[in-house]
């Protein structure tokens, strides 16, 4: 299933990539079932100047291992294989794509078996170096901890969910007086940098500001930010117990904007990481480009038991804001209804924090068994209105999905099979609602799966307001509503969503 949650600000771009908005976690798989080919082939590891490099170490790395680069050594990882006389080693059989890494005193050279499939050979490159000035609104900042860390997008054109946990950078950076900062034995390929802030404290923030690093050299970079200090106070609404904890309030800002929309994948002919990294350099200039840094960008809070919170580094411009309350990883017992925010540019360090002001929290919709279910008023995809009231009398199975979600693709064959068998029926009315930024994927997806049921286009989770009212903070969110309008089943998944249709049907 994939769950609802705040999008943490400027972290990890992935999760932003993987998620179709800012209210959806990372994907549990991508729907895709087909399973590759065992590879088992011969790899060629040379210097930049094509000499063979015998009797250096290769570090396997898959989704079932972690690894981390600690200085010129990777700790972690997976088998370790070591190049022969000829500076050759055989990648062992695996059906899915793994990453090889070298890194020494020496160099340091990184690839998957994927791209290695056509191009067998691993190239051994000098440490780069990074100098750089870390600037906020015109001004150094000083004691500022950073990170180097690899560009996800020249590694691979649709990144593995493991990604970020496989291969990290351990190695620190503070800046001084002055905003400067130093990274030594640096990879020589693209990478990007994070940083820590002090509310909330102890969270890596990806700063958008990736920077090629060529091997041998010293790379200088300028990382500027006009960040702001945003606050603010949230408060208990109707329906909300007085104990509840207001610290555990999950909460940012976001623009609002489908990342989806601006992300682009490679053809198939750009295969390389040098390739990729070129792709994306060009990508970056574009008006899409541009507007992919403003869909990522948000603003993370840190909440207080006295229910005030704070935020910082957030850049000017419109955003939402999101807040929810977890009594469990999947249940949300209170949330904050949209509320929209604007943040000024500042013009100097001494300008007042943002005061976003009093914000209240609302108890979160549950709907169970017995609950009346609320109204709707939709539109299916060719356009035609609906509201749920005009099915009263029929049984209604409501389906909130979109293709980008693995789980919801998955539970496609198990809505096809209660239709086949029940689609006849009179008494039936089956409505799939799809959450997808763009009309053309469902229609699409529709269309090359054979679906015959209603299908709805409701758009952007982010922006949507009827899986509010249906408490749909994680989707595949699947509904049997009765003839009176109320619901019989929630959370219908695999097997039992025949089998609760058939036994209404059997009433």
């Amino acid at each position: 299933m994939i769950a609802l949650n705040v999008t943490v600000a400027l972290v990890s771009v992935l999760a932003l990539v993987l998620n179709a908005s800012p209210r959806a976690e990372a994907a549990e798989g991508t729907g895709e079932s087909a399973t590759k080919p065992a590879k088992t082939f011969t790899v060629h590891v040379t210097t930049p100047n094509g000499k063979p490099v015998p009797d250096v170490t290769v570090v396997c790395i898959d989704s079932s291992t972690n690894a981390t680069l600690t200085g010129t050594t990777i700790k972690g990882g997976g088998k370790r294989l070591q190049t022969d006389a000829a500076g050759q080693f055989t990648v062992p059989s695996a059906e899915e794509n793994i990453f090889l890494v070298i890194a020494n005193e020496k160099g340091f050279s990184l690839s998957q078996t994927d791209d290695l499939t056509n191009h067998p050979t691993m190239v051994v490159r000098p440490w780069g170096r990074v100098e750089g000035v870390r600037m906020n609104r015109n001004r150094p900042l000083a004691g500022q901890r950073l990170r180097c860390k690899l560009s996800w997008m020249c590694i691979q054109d649709l990144c593995p969910p493991f990604i970020f946990n496989l291969f990290r950078q351990a190695d620190e950076a503070t800046t001084d007086a002055r905003g400067r900062f130093v990274f030594e034995h640096v990879p020589p390929m693209e990478v990007g940098f994070s940083e820590v802030h002090g509310h909330p404290p102890n969270v890596w923030f990806s700063l958008l500001h990736p920077v090629e690093v060529k091997p041998g050299e010293t790379t200088r970079v300028t990382i500027e930010t006009q960040g702001r200090t945003v606050v603010g106070h949230i408060e208990r609404g109707a329906g909300l117990a007085n104990n509840i904890d207001l610290s555990s309030c999950e909460g940012n800002l976001w623009s609002g904007m489908d990342v989806n929309k601006f992300m682009p994948r490679p053809p198939r002919e750009i295969d390389t990481i040098e390739k990729r990294t070129k792709f994306h350099q060009a990508w970056r200039n574009t008006d899409a480009g541009r507007q992919y840094v403003k869909a990522v960008t948000s603003c993370l809070f840190e909440f207080h038991a006295d229910g005030s919170f704070i935020g910082e580094m957030c850049e000017p411009g419109e955003y939402w804001m999101n807040a929810k309350i977890r009594g469990n990883p999947e249940k949300v017992v209170a949330e904050l209804d949209k509320i929209h925010v604007t943040i000024p540019a500042g013009t100097d360090d001494a300008d007042a924090p943002v005061d976003i002001g009093k914000v209240m929290l609302k108890a979160a919709v549950d709907l169970k068994a017995g609950d009346v279910a609320p109204d709707l008023s939709i539109k299916t995809l060719d356009g035609r209105s609906l509201k749920l009231s005009d099915f009263r009398g029929k049984y209604v199975l409501l389906d909130f999905w979109a293709t980008w979600c693995g789980p919801c693709v998955g539970e496609m064959p198990n809505l096809k099979a209660t239709y086949d068998t029940f689609g006849k029926d009179a008494r039936l009315v089956m409505i799939s609602l799809s959450l997808d930024p763009d009309r053309a994927s469902p229609e699409k997806f529709v269309k090359d799966n054979g679906i015959g049921w209603t299908q709805v286009f409701l758009g952007e989770w982010s922006k949507d307001l009827i899986t509010l009212s249906y408490g749909v903070f994680a989707i595949p969110k699947i509904f049997l509503i009765g003839p009176d309008g109320k619901v019989l089943a929630a959370d219908l998944r695999g097997p039992k969503i025949k089998e609760a249709v058939a036994a209404a049907l059997a009433h």
